[in-house]
């Protein structure tokens, strides 16, 4: 599970998901709720994210946090590389580094172009623009978890 970092207010922890590029850069972010209920160290959210757009060789980073009652406090984090996820999707654990004993439950589902990326392929497809773009795609994440591991 988690550690226990905040002893005034009480753990608040989320995950955030980030889209890294091929250049190392983060592209889109997008935050669960804090876990602010039940069992704060092993939490469960159960959200469902969709993070756009994404390319063909961009990973998918998780960060753990910690929501204090100024900041946020790191607690792990995960890359799930493009290979382990697209075409087919994917649904494990994922071991959160820097949290020995925490395992990290992700669901990734590809979901296909974007709605803007698929109006210009539509576009591309009737001859009325010339124009090449990347493909770009929706991925879906859902029921993000910690669990203990050992």
């Amino acid at each position: 599970g988690l550690q226990h970092m905040n002893h005034f207010t009480g753990d608040h922890p989320y995950v955030m998901c980030e889209v890294k590029g091929i250049d190392g850069y983060s592209h889109t972010k997008n935050t669960t709720r804090s876990a602010i209920e039940g069992d704060t160290l092993n939490p469960f959210w159960g959200e469902t994210l969709t993070v756009d757009p994404w390319q063909l060789g961009d990973d998918l980073e998780f960060t753990v946090y910690d929501q204090g009652l100024i900041s946020s406090k790191t607690e792990g984090k995960v890359t799930l590389p493009h290979e382990l996820f697209y075409p087919a999707g994917f649904s494990g654990m994922l071991h959160v580094s820097g949290l020995p004993q925490a395992l990290l439950h992700v669901v990734v589902r590809p979901l296909g172009p974007s709605s803007e990326e698929a109006a210009v392929d539509v576009a591309i497809q009737k001859g009325t623009s010339s124009k090449k773009t990347k493909t770009k795609k929706k991925l879906k994440t859902g029921k993000v978890k910690i669990k203990g591991c050992c």
